[in-house]
């Protein structure tokens, strides 16, 4: 029966090769075939024994083949001893090696007919076996294991933008391509002056989950210092931070609502994020007016002062609304490769204008699963609906 090495008093890192080593006794080359599967008959999870000869394991012998021999009399009548039917071992390596390092420097160097099973010395005395296929699927345990870990975190991230303030209702809609991604939103309240924020990292998966986390704690900071800053240093600091984590070329596409309810204004900075939705409630009786405020500012991280002086004024009345989302919902497509497009977008904003926000997650998620069907998404999706009451 195999065991861990934990069992033998050999303790290994979880990315160390001897923390998944099959810790089995060798069997003698010359022993016989019905003998080995006599050996292994309760063990179903052993695929192959270690063979040894003269005190050195030379190698495997598979349990398939040992259960086809077995069942063959004229084979065994031929050959009974494990000799003939040998996978020599790829090479010796050390308990201490470092499983990513081996699994890469195997797989750059494999040829097909390449055997890859490693016999596992711990202080030059045999330990167990180890084959390439489980060090592979191992890393890519240990990778998913890491990427759940990092999406809690993000989303942990993410929940922190609840408001609670009754001149306003927020309303925030996130779904991640993957476990983690470059979409990211915050709020950030300093007395009667609020940040709505969406952003969206121009890198995917790690590259762009790496970013957010640095957006993130720029917020955390504004936080614990009570910050105090007018929208244009707040906007001047967040590019600056963005340039300097990233290295060149890596960019951030944001939109930052500066909502002041001391003077009933709300002050827009695009930079480079999808077009932002405004509906304005008109005197005339459940009139509304619709209008599109494109971006008029590169995306954040770019360059190293940004034109901030002419931003986008929006005057607070009630029932205001204002909308902004990620690329990832017009270019979401379905199974034909179709893009939901901006036309699309537009109609489903306004379609959302009189739902309610506790019911516009189910609305949102129907929409979108609607269009892609049994595709998958490429890119994230975050949408955010403010409404002033």
């Amino acid at each position: 029966m195999t065991q861990k090495a934990e069992k033998f008093g050999h303790v290994f890192s979880p990315l160390q090769v001897g923390y998944i080593t099959d810790c089995m006794e060798p069997l003698n080359a010359g022993s016989d075939v019905g003998w080995a599967l006599e050996m292994i008959a309760d063990s179903p999870e052993m695929e192959v024994v270690p063979i040894e000869r003269d005190g050195a394991v030379l190698g495997v012998v598979s349990r398939q083949v040992l259960e086809k021999v077995a069942g063959s009399a004229w084979a065994r009548f031929w050959q009974k001893d494990l000799d003939a039917y040998l996978i020599p071992a790829r090479e010796t390596i050390e308990s201490s090696s470092y499983i990513g390092k081996i699994a890469e420097e195997t797989l750059k160097n494999s040829r097909g007919d390449t055997p890859n099973w490693f016999v596992v010395q711990h202080k030059r005395s045999y330990l167990g076996i180890v084959s390439l296929q489980q060090m592979l699927e191992y890393m890519n345990t240990l990778r998913s294991q890491d990427l759940r870990t990092a999406g809690e975190i993000q989303k942990h991230l993410l929940d922190q933008s609840a408001l609670k303030d009754s001149r306003i209702s927020l309303f925030f809609y996130n779904q991640m391509a993957h476990e983690i991604g470059g979409d990211f939103y915050r709020v950030f309240k300093k007395g009667d002056n609020c940040l709505v924020a969406c952003f969206d990292a121009a890198g995917k998966n790690i590259t762009g989950a790496m970013t957010t986390m640095a957006l993130g704690a720029c917020f955390t900071a504004f936080e614990l210092f009570d910050y105090e800053g007018s929208a244009e240093k707040m906007t001047g600091i967040i590019n600056n931070l963005i340039r300097m984590v990233n290295p060149s070329g890596v960019f951030v596409a944001g939109v930052l609502f500066y909502i002041d309810f001391a003077n009933l204004t709300v002050k827009i900075h695009n930079c480079g994020f999808s077009p932002i939705q405004i509906f304005i409630p008109q005197k005339e009786e459940k009139k509304i007016a619709y209008k599109i405020i494109n971006p008029d500012l590169p995306p954040l991280g770019i360059q190293e002062e940004l034109d901030l002086e002419n931003s986008k004024l929006i005057p607070i009345i009630k029932g205001l609304r204002l909308t902004a989302y990620s690329d990832g919902l017009t270019d979401m497509a379905d199974i034909f490769g179709d893009r939901y497009g901006d036309e699309r977008t537009g109609e489903l904003l306004k379609n959302l204008h009189g739902v309610a926000h506790k019911d516009m997650t189910k609305a949102v998620s129907t929409a979108i699963n609607t269009w892609i069907g049994e595709a998958s998404l490429a890119d994230d999706i975050t949408l955010v609906d403010i409404r002033f009451t």
